[in-house]
């Protein structure tokens, strides 16, 4: 039996899961006297997140582009073999093994990830696509005409809004009144404009005080009659004209939209459905992002008009995705900034300056961008033989023992991506059930969820690993923490299971040249994914000696401080991201990683190079 379509069974473990794999098992089966002998891979990978692929929905900031996979899946696979990953998250790997002609299956526990790894994974003519967008935009043609048409001021003719600003406002320490950060920037260091004219008092207005309020500022439209430029702003800040105009075109409206009810279905549930106000809803919460339901986090306008896509799309899954890649850029966290662009974070931190976009027209750039991608991939994609399980890694069940030719995976790193609270937005507009938060494997304190926990989880995923993996084969486990913590317990997790890890003597990265804006401003050791290879033995190998943590009675630390030192020797003038990836490679295959402060051991050997510098050198080449 073979399939030569995507499986997927919405949010829940999928019943076709076990014939699949036995499908599989019948046409490749697991022989003791295999003789596969593949080395381990070796190659530091270079890549772009920067691609209409990897674009296609923006799942979240951790996800690797399925090219890098695509490297490993050809070096440790051939044609027709099972390729794994039990977090599966959007389907990188799963794609990686479809474009290389291999056999897929993806597990994960969240289904929003599950639902964008059908969408990934599913082939579809991108005309066809486009005709069921142009279909779902008449379906909402007039909703959508009701909530952004808009009349010039100028002219007095027809307009389309393409955004309105939202600014927080915040009670002036000094004279009590309510003060947008909008209005306040427009003057000499964001001060009160109250305090500054009246007193000549420099009073600040911004983030240090507590959000009394977020309120429309300004709305940006095209007139649609003979007005030059076409496209203009109007303001409750600019000449009196405008601020008439904004309050009695701009401000009218959308109280008339707010007294309206949403006549379309649309989240309700209390985020992480905690409905005690008091309480925050998970490690995600903080004051300045205190919207309680999944609702608050759009605006009413905006709010409607996903719910009226949303009702319009019915069963389609593939424009559903389309609608759930763009929420986040017609959320409240679409940053507005004077230049244009915005900066939209991989967290649930609300600008306190937002652009409240044109949902048509946003959504309209989502597709383009899909359509592209779709077209790439209906060339790429060898196979659809893929089954989609929403499910968890700790039990795998449904796969046979000794089934399974390579494992490439990308796990929950501790705390430090928090996939339950970020993936519950799409999870309530697509109607799923979030249940499984309860066996989440992840480190979060709101819930309780300790690092034993995850620790327990992530043994009970490891043994199952490699109770599918075939004798000999290969998992490849990509990593991006910080916490010397949460290495030293993979690292024992992992041996734990049964696993050897690969003896390679330098770094393995996977590197999208990409960074974070913390990453750019602050002085990190993570700047890419590590990933380190480890290999079930064949029946009855001998296994090599686990590495004593003091072996010939040297320390964690003299171990720690030689393997920097040899590393600087060899590379003057290295960066601090790059001596650690040499670092927690060598001490994690040599089974010697124990907690640490990376930065004191540095200095313990090294220097900067010069003041400012971002590269060192050991401190005798100083002397």
């Amino acid at each position: 039996m073979t399939h030569d379509r995507v499986l997927y069974s919405g949010d829940g473990p999928n019943p076709l899961l076990r014939s699949f794999v036995e499908a599989h098992c019948a046409r490749n089966p697991y022989r003791p006297a295999d003789d596969y002998r593949v080395e381990e891979f070796s190659r530091p990978i270079m890549t772009t997140k920067n691609s209409p692929v990897f674009g296609m929905h923006p799942y979240h900031l951790g996800k690797k582009p399925h090219d890098a996979i695509q490297a490993y899946v050809r070096h440790f696979t051939t044609e027709g073999d099972l390729v794994l990953d039990p977090f599966c998250g959007s389907g990188s790997t799963a794609l990686a093994a479809l474009t290389s002609g291999r056999n897929a299956v993806a597990i994960d526990a969240s289904p929003a990830a599950t639902f964008i790894t059908r969408f990934y994974l599913s082939r579809c003519d991108p005309e066809v696509l486009w005709h069921r967008f142009n279909v779902l935009c008449q379906e909402v043609d007039s909703e959508i005409r009701y909530l952004y048409d808009t009349t010039c001021h100028k002219c007095g003719r027809a307009g389309t809004i393409h955004y309105v600003i939202y600014s927080n406002e915040y009670h002036c320490a000094g004279c009590g009144r309510a003060v947008t950060l909008y209005e306040a920037s427009l003057y000499n260091q964001s001060c009160c404009p109250h305090c500054l004219s009246e007193r000549g008092e420099h009073r600040r207005i911004g983030s240090m005080l507590k959000i009394a309020g977020y309120v429309p500022v300004a709305v940006n439209f095209s007139c649609h009659g003979r007005c030059r430029p076409k496209r203009m702003t109007r303001s409750v800040f600019g000449p009196k004209g405008d601020r008439d105009a904004f309050a009695a075109i701009d401000l009218a409206r959308i109280r008339e939209i707010e007294r309206a009810p949403i006549p379309y279905p649309h989240p309700i549930q209390f985020m992480m459905n905690e409905s005690n106000p008091d309480l925050p809803w998970g490690d995600e919460w903080r004051p300045s992002r205190d919207f309680r339901r999944v609702s608050q986090l759009f605006t009413y306008r905006n709010l409607r008009a996903l719910a009226a896509f949303m009702h319009a799309a019915g069963n389609d899954y593939d424009l559903k995705a389309v609608i759930t890649a763009g929420m986040t850029a017609v959320s409240r966290k679409a940053q507005h900034l004077d230049g244009g662009g915005g900066y939209i974070p991989g967290n649930w931190s609300l600008p306190p300056v937002s652009k409240q976009r044109n949902v048509l027209e946003s959504l309209t750039r989502v597709f383009k961008r899909t359509v592209k991608a779709k077209a790439e991939l209906a060339r790429t994609i060898q196979t659809q033989s893929a089954c989609i399980s929403t499910q968890s890694a700790t039990d795998m069940d449904a796969l046979p023992e000794c089934s399974v030719d390579y494992i490439f995976t990308d796990p929950p790193y501790g705390g430090s991506v928090q996939y339950g609270e970020l993936n519950f937005v799409w999870e309530s507009w697509l109607g799923f059930n979030t249940s499984w938060h309860d066996s989440e494997i992840i480190i979060n304190a709101t819930r309780r969820k300790s690092v034993d926990h995850w620790a327990r989880m992530m043994r009970l995923a490891a043994s199952e690993c490699h109770r599918v993996l075939k004798p000999g084969r290969w998992l490849s486990l990509c990593w991006h923490d910080a916490s010397s913590m949460t290495w030293r317990l993979v690292q024992q997790i992992f041996a734990d299971a049964g696993f050897v890890i690969g003896d390679l003597g330098h770094a393995l990265s996977i590197d999208t040249d990409s960074e974070t804006y913390n990453q750019r401003v602050s002085d990190k050791v993570v700047r890419r994914d590590l990933v380190i290879n480890f290999r079930k033995p064949q029946e009855g190998e001998r296994l090599p000696a686990v590495p004593s943590n003091s072996a010939g009675g040297e320390s964690f630390e003299g171990r720690a401080c030689r393997t920097i030192g040899a590393y600087v020797l060899a590379h003057p003038g290295a960066t601090k991201d790059r001596i650690y990836d040499h670092f927690i490679s060598v001490m994690i295959r040599c089974g010697s990683l124990e907690n640490h402060n990376f930065d004191a051991l540095l200095s313990r050997v090294a220097v900067r190079v010069s003041t400012g510098g971002t590269g060192w050198v050991l401190k005798s080449d100083t002397q």
